[in-house]
């Protein structure tokens, strides 16, 4: 029933979404390069260089980052587990940055060493088709040294190239999009609802129309198959609000993908053919913008590391959507990105496509709380906007059985005083043996005796599990979500409900509620932290690091006690978590009804000063 009600309410879009009848090839840009960065736009950027110090230094980034590459050696068809997705990454970051330097400054230089990583590869026997994400990011590669490059090229050069492209990505074109279904298993990816979809049909697409005037049978077959496939994976990645259910790092990936694949239809053809109207894509720069915290950290859930920076893909969406906020941030994080360095980021060329135009127009700040529906229900709360010392809570609801899911519902982030307090500790090392089989939820880092959750009983979430969020609001002063956990834990409790709320814009309530409970069951809420913690007695802890303090208490029950140890993992193959610690509130159920409260409070001159508890109150009486 879900299905076809989901059907029903987006049908008009998918309808949309579907290649207009006629010639897809119609609108087709004559010559090169019609890809993502045309001639016009790049004299426009050059133009622009000129009057925008920032667009002069992200120019000038690019060059100093080609410079870097003379002294490389091209990649090696070397297979890390079953893939070489490092390899493709890499030709393509050192393709993308120096096309785009020679575009930019004409050196022939840099022509030279995209010419050589492009030869290399294309010597390969194959690019690793049994992981096709190797196949598509290196035909990104491809396609993008091939039109941008084009007509510097000699004909024996585009030959070379485009025998490449031919012979190792679009020979699986007809496979992928021939037919209904296609029986080749590698091709999985034209059915999924995850960020093999986004990437694997992007990088197809991209071969297809650099092509598309010498193939363009070939360039029709994969345009109208890929328009046909990417719904799958927007509409259940960013349906209804834009928060994408496998998290910040993925939603970099897949979504970056997926903006390349729209943003070179419309290039190269001049439509995107209503994909940019999927439900919720037009709200995923306002989730891009709020997931983001003041330390410059992501509420990283999932697979996903923390850090998190400029990423060409929100500029683009910013931009498309109007949202003011989100372009004035995507500036400022560049201006951080290009003034520190820090990240290898393969894509950063694209800075140069989509990039930030300053605005002098006021815009309204963005909300301090959000509610995110869908596969990954979040709740997201901060006392202030542009303050690095801002209070900053995210909180985990949905669903366990997405792409890349921890078992991590009701877990939570928080930052403080420009410091991380709560870790997500993020993915283990996906080569560990059955990472993403029968082993995955025996890892530490992917179950929930990792994670800022309530655990009963010792127990594992259900994998299939489910928790809504049943209750949220938002005030001047304070803020709260209440999530249902009664599904992740089967049989532990009649029900379980976790609240979470932000008092007086300074201060964390964590609140558990727990019907029907074995007498004598033990519950335990965990806190990952970096910090050092000190037991000052058996329910009150404090945590200092980086000479800021947050002091931890428990509220209820009065049999609860604190208890600190290492956060290691059962088996010494996993990430050993050095530096983080557990610090778990111990409870022994003494009635069938049972309430745990945490309450967490920075300290210090940039809050007020401490005061008296809040007075608890059931999670059904929160307003």
């Amino acid at each position: 029933m879900r299905v076809i009600l989901l059907v029903l309410i987006f049908c008009p879009w998918v309808i949309a979404a579907a290649p207009a009848t006629g010639d897809v090839l119609s609108g087709l840009r004559a010559g090169h390069p019609r890809l993502l960065f045309t001639d016009e736009q790049l004299a426009a950027a050059l133009a622009d260089a000129k009057i925008d110090p920032l667009r002069a230094q992200l120019h000038k980034r690019i060059v100093a980052l080609a410079e870097k590459e003379h002294g490389t050696q091209p990649v090696k068809r070397l297979l890390t587990g079953s893939h070489m997705l490092e390899q493709s990454r890499t030709a393509l970051g050192r393709v993308l940055t120096c096309a785009m330097a020679f575009r930019l400054t004409k050196d022939w230089r840099f022509l030279e060493r995209a010419k050589k990583e492009l030869f290399a590869t294309a010597g390969f026997a194959d690019w690793n088709p049994s992981h096709f994400l190797d196949v598509a990011e290196m035909s990104l590669a491809f396609a993008i040294g091939y039109d941008w490059l084009h007509d510097h090229l000699s004909p024996r050069e585009r030959a070379r190239i485009k025998a490449a492209m031919m012979e190792k990505s679009l020979s699986f074109a007809l496979a992928a999009y021939g037919s209904a279904r296609p029986t080749d298993k590698r091709l999985w990816f034209v059915k999924s609802r995850n960020n093999w979809n986004q990437v694997c049909n992007a990088g197809l697409l991209a071969t297809s129309l650099a092509l598309a005037e010498e193939e363009p049978a070939l360039a029709r077959l994969v345009v109208n198959g890929a328009v046909r496939s990417l719904p799958i994976a927007m509409l259940a990645s960013y349906s209804p609000d834009g928060a994408y259910p496998e998290g910040p790092a993925y939603w970099n990936y897949g979504t970056g993908y997926n903006v390349i694949a729209i943003a070179m239809l419309e290039s190269a053809i001049g439509s995107d053919f209503g994909l940019s109207r999927s439900p919720g894509f037009d709200r995923t720069a306002h989730y891009r913008l709020q997931i983001e915290s003041p330390v410059e950290g992501a509420f990283n859930y999932a697979d996903g590391r923390a850090s998190i920076g400029a990423q060409p893909e929100f500029t683009w969406l910013a931009t498309r959507f109007d949202v003011p906020a989100a372009r004035f941030h995507c500036r400022e994080t560049l201006r951080r990105e290009i003034s520190h360095p820090s990240r290898n980021d393969r894509m950063h060329a694209l800075h140069a496509v989509w990039f930030p135009s300053a605005t002098a127009a006021p815009y309204k700040p963005p909300a301090l709380d959000v509610r995110f529906g869908g596969p990954a229900e979040l709740a997201i709360f901060r006392s202030a906007w542009n303050d690095p010392r801002a209070l900053f809570l995210g909180f985990k609801a949905g669903r366990n059985d997405v792409n890349h899911a921890h078992l991590d519902l009701g877990s939570f982030v928080l930052d403080a005083d420009g410091v991380r307090w709560a870790h997500d500790l993020g993915p283990d090392d996906y080569d560990l043996p059955d990472y993403f089989g029968k082993a995955r939820w025996s890892y530490y880092r992917t179950n929930n005796h990792s994670h800022n959750t309530l655990t009963p009983d010792g127990l594992l979430q259900e994998p299939t599990s489910a928790a809504p969020i049943v209750a949220f609001g938002s005030q001047p002063a304070h803020a709260f979500a209440v999530a249902d956990l009664t599904s992740a834990y089967p049989g532990a409790a009649g029900s379980i409900l976790r609240g979470v709320a932000v008092v007086n814009r300074s201060r964390v309530l964590i609140q558990d509620e727990l019907t029907e409970v074995k007498q004598g069951m033990p519950l335990i809420s965990r806190i990952l932290t970096s910090a050092k913690v000190k037991l000052e007695d058996a329910r009150h802890a404090t945590l200092k690091q980086k000479g800021r303090t947050l002091r931890v208490e428990i509220l209820a029950p009065e049999n609860g006690r604190f208890r600190v140890s290492p956060a290691r993992p059962p088996t010494s193959a996993e990430n050993s978590n050095e530096g983080i610690t557990a610090l778990r509130a111990e409870v022994k159920a003494e009635s069938p009804g049972v309430r745990i409260a945490l309450l967490l409070t920075p300290v210090g001159d940039h809050w007020p000063a401490t005061a008296p508890a809040p007075e608890l109150a059931p999670l059904a009486e929160w307003r």
